[in-house]
Formats: structure tokens, C-alpha cells, sequence
């Protein structure tokens, strides 16, 4: 799915036209950028929590060259889902 077939589902659902729902998964995911910029935790009761974490420096290798790469530290989002979404999509599996 991507943010067309998004917006496509949510107009469906709310019964709005396409264009609006698409203003608002873009406004949604502006504001997701601007706070994960921020450093900022979101946290969705339900759904799950998105943070940024460091993740420190560390060596690597170039798979062709077996050199190794020193790979800077960098900030990265991390997404954690909630036990209720990891129940929904594991309810199927439990016998």
C-alpha cells in the first residue's frame, strides 16, 4: 500500500472526496516528519510508539572489496508496537 491507496481507503471510510483525504495523510505525515525530526516520541494507544534513537558508530565491510568501513553514528526511527496490534496480527497463529 502506498500513500495514494492510503488516502483512497480513508476517503472510502470517512465518505470524503480522495483529494481531501489526501491533504490529510499528507498534514498527518508532515506532522509525524516534523516531530521525529525533533526527537520527539509518538505514541498511538492501540497502535504502537515511534521514537529516534542513536545508533552509535560502528565498522563494517564492503562485501566486494573486504575492505573495512567505518559507518558513522546516526540517528534512526524506530517503531514499537503495541501489544494489542501484535495480538491482531498474531491471532490467526494461535492454536
Amino acid at each position: 500500500m502506498n500513500k495514494k491507496d492510503f488516502a483512497t481507503e480513508l476517503a472510502e471510510m470517512l465518505k470524503m472526496p480522495r483529494t481531501k483525504a489526501l491533504k490529510i495523510t499528507d498534514a498527518m505525515l508532515n506532522i509525524l516528519s516534523r516531530r521525529l525530526s525533533e526527537k520527539e516520541k509518538l505514541q498511538f494507544v492501540g497502535f504502537g510508539s515511534f521514537e529516534v534513537r542513536l545508533s552509535p558508530e560502528r565498522m563494517a565491510r564492503n562485501p566486494r572489496t573486504k575492505e573495512p568501513v567505518l559507518i558513522p553514528e546516526r540517528y534512526k526511527a524506530v517503531f514499537k508496537p503495541s501489544p494489542q496490534l501484535l495480538d491482531d496480527l498474531n491471532k490467526d497463529n494461535a492454536k
